[in-house]
Parts: C-alpha cells; sequence; structure tokens
C-alpha cells in the first residue's frame, strides 16, 4: 500500500480531458450518466456533496462519493456509503485499473478519479456516484466521467493564477463541467455577468438551470455552544454543519435530492446525520475542547467568523498555518481585526507558506510563531482560560496534521 501511495504521489500535474477520457474508456465501465453526478464551485463542494451523500443513504441508495483532498489518508478521498475504500479494496482497485491504462502517464488526482469510478460502477455497482471536482472545471479529470448532473456551489475568487482573474473567468472555468442536456443545479448566481454566461452555457448545452431552493438559517443558543437550524418549505431541521454557508450548501444538496428521490421531504431529519470531517471539527486535547475549521481562502474566513459571531467566548486563540498559494494577507487582514482574536502563526505540512513570507505586520501581531503545528496549538491552549475558544484554521492540511497528531 505504501509503495503504491508513493507511487500516486509521484506523478504530478494534469493533462487534457481528452486523454483521461481515452483511458477511462480503456477500462470499460458501464456508466450510467443518470447515475453521476459532478459537483464544482468555489466553496462548499465537500459539505455539498457529504449532505447529498447523507440523504441518498437515508433514501436507502447506495452511494460512492469522490472527494479531495484527504485529512489523514488517501482512502478518505474515495467512499462507498459514507465508508473509506479499505486498504485490500484500494490495492487491488489500483492493480486493476493501473493494468488497464499501463501506457498513459498520468497524475494522482486523475489516477484517483478512474480508481472511484472503477470502484464504484464495476465493484460496488452504486445507484448514485458524486465526483467532487479537484480544481475549476475544464481541465478537471471527473469532467470525463459521463454524467447528466452537473451542479455549482457558491463561486469566489480562488487560484487565480490558473482559472482567470475575475468572477466571470472563474466561472468559465467551473462552468466546463456542463455536458449536452445536463440538469445544472447551482446555488443563486450574485453576479449578473455570472448570471449572462451560465444562461449562454446552458443554451449551448441545452442544459437545465435549477437554482437552490429558498432556504434560510436559524441559530439556537441554549447549550454550551450555538446550534444550526435550516429552515426549508419542508419545515426546520437541525443542522450538524455550522453556519449560513452551511445552510447554503444543504439547500443545494436538498433540491437537487429532491430531483433524485420521491417523497424526499421524508428523508430530511437525516441533514442532523451529516458529517464533514475539518469543518468546524470540535475535537479535545489537554482536557480542552478545539475547534477544526479548514477554511483555505478570504470567502472560507468570511463564513468562520459568521460562525464565531453565534459563539459565546472572552477570546479566541487562533492557530494559523496557509499554503503559499492562497491570499495570507486578506485572510489574515480579516482575522487580526476581529475582537478579542489572538493569532498564533505556524506553516502547514505541504504547500506551505514560510514563515518568513508572512507579511510583517502579521508576525508582529503573533502573540507566537513556529513553524511546528502542534507547538503552536499546545501553546495557545495553555494561553487559553476556561472561557475562551481555541482553534486552527487556514488549510486543511494543518487540519489533517493536527487530527492526524491528536
Amino acid at each position: 500500500m505504501k509503495n503504491i501511495v508513493r507511487f500516486l504521489e509521484n506523478q504530478r500535474g494534469f493533462h487534457d480531458v481528452a486523454l483521461v477520457k481515452r483511458a477511462l474508456d480503456a477500462l470499460k465501465l458501464e456508466v450510467d450518466p443518470q447515475k453521476v453526478i459532478v459537483v464544482a464551485g468555489t466553496n462548499g463542494k465537500g459539505s455539498t456533496c457529504a449532505t447529498l451523500q447523507t440523504l441518498l443513504m437515508a433514501a436507502g441508495k447506495n452511494v460512492g462519493l469522490y472527494s479531495s483532498p484527504h485529512l489523514i489518508k488517501i482512502n478518505e478521498r474515495i467512499k462507498f456509503n459514507g465508508e473509506d475504500i479499505s486498504d485490500d479494496d484500494f490495492f487491488e482497485i489500483f492493480q486493476q485499473v493501473h493494468e488497464k491504462i499501463r501506457p498513459n502517464d498520468l497524475s494522482c488526482f486523475e489516477y484517483l478519479t478512474l480508481m472511484a469510478a472503477y470502484y464504484f460502477f464495476a465493484v460496488k455497482k452504486v445507484d448514485f456516484a458524486i465526483f467532487e471536482v479537484g480544481l475549476g472545471g475544464i481541465c478537471d479529470a471527473t469532467r470525463s466521467i459521463p454524467h447528466d448532473v452537473s451542479v455549482i456551489t457558491k463561486l469566489g475568487l480562488d487560484h487565480e493564477a490558473i482559472l482567470g482573474n475575475s468572477l466571470v473567468e472563474i466561472a468559465k472555468n467551473k462552468f466546463g463541467v456542463i455536458g449536452e442536456s445536463n440538469k445544472v443545479f447551482h446555488t443563486k448566481f450574485d453576479d449578473a455577468g455570472v448570471v449572462e454566461l451560465s444562461q449562454k452555457i446552458a443554451a449551448k448545452h441545452h442544459a437545465e438551470l435549477i437554482e437552490a431552493y429558498p432556504h434560510d438559517c436559524v441559530v439556537v443558543n441554549i447549550g454550551e455552544y450555538p446550534d444550526f437550524w435550516i429552515k426549508t418549505q419542508w419545515g426546520n431541521f437541525k443542522m450538524n454543519l455550522q453556519g449560513k454557508r452551511a445552510a447554503e450548501n444543504t439547500a443545494l444538496a436538498t433540491t437537487i435530492f429532491d430531483h433524485l428521490v420521491e417523497d424526499a421531504q421524508k428523508f430530511l431529519p437525516a441533514i442532523g446525520q451529516v458529517n464533514w470531517p475539518g469543518r468546524m471539527e470540535k475535537i479535545r486535547r489537554q482536557n480542552r475542547d478545539v475547534f477544526l475549521s479548514g477554511d483555505h481562502n478570504p470567502q472560507g474566513i468570511d463564513s468562520l467568523l459568521d460562525i464565531l459571531r453565534h459563539y459565546n467566548f472572552d477570546k479566541v486563540h487562533l492557530v494559523v498555518g496557509i499554503c503559499h498559494d492562497k491570499k495570507h494577507s486578506q485572510m489574515l487582514e480579516k482575522l487580526i481585526n476581529f475582537p478579542n482574536f489572538i493569532i498564533y502563526l505556524t506553516e502547514t505540512p505541504e504547500k506551505t507558506l514560510s514563515i518568513q513570507d508572512y507579511d510583517q505586520k502579521f508576525l508582529q501581531r503573533a502573540a507566537f510563531i513556529s513553524s511546528d503545528p502542534m507547538e503552536v496549538l499546545d501553546v495557545a491552549i495553555s494561553r487559553s482560560h476556561k472561557d475562551d475558544l481555541v482553534l486552527a484554521t487556514g488549510s486543511l492540511y494543518l487540519i489533517g496534521k493536527i487530527k492526524n497528531a491528536n
């Protein structure tokens, strides 16, 4: 297993989708496009996928979910009915796929996409397969999987060097997942240029645009921490995920679910069972609650701040590590201006922004700095009081490191 993971991690870059499609054809899979859902967007892809997976499972469907990145182990990326693929199945699926596509020099993500497809369709014979886009849409390997349903979650500025410097350019790339005669489920588009672009692309592909159903987020403060509920046309349901963004993603997932399953409203209480690690996830360390929230762009930080407004605390001790390709200045600017936040800076185990590359003003404001995330976290915990919150954010790689070490 270790040798396979090492091989996959050494497969770099990404290729033309046509190459991935040829590799997919070599697998000779029987893929029913009506069973395939491809999810693109800037923020909320993972939680939308997880919510849809949970709802479909509640309705008695067998569901495959392919997502990225993983927090601790690569198996997390390929799930069947909510369970990570086993080491034995991972090994066997890799061998089968590698043997059939050996002439193709694919990237790690492209390999894993094909492995997920083989696992879902050749082995598990799923009722539905959900594929989360890795980056963008036009060149993403998931686009090669025949699908009748495309999903566009909240759009924002991220990965501009690859996707473009405007919301319309980024949307154009992400809309690349839309195929002929697709049903395209999406959150509300707030930008007029994006609305116009979506209509043009939908018309070109004879696709149907379906906006997420109206909803509201209700916050109830009766315990130690707030509870978040989604208000829908079918009633109110407690969410396991937190915040307005979670409600937005849940509304999108329930809209898709309603089009896939009869009597969908019967299964909506399952919203309270959705589990998506690393999103305001609570762990225990040194007899303290510690929250892990892998917000890795300015929009994600906005969502985190919105959630924290509903928490009662004296201070927040915030451990922050950010990847080098993210807008660290914008992210930290939002955090240092929030009242009663104490910032601790560290590095991430992958793609890290080095300590010396942080802007000087953030280094001066930091209460403690170290390249070792666990050292920083333990210092933050030791300096916190019982009425304070301790939270780590800035990167899913950072969250994975903490979870794995805890």
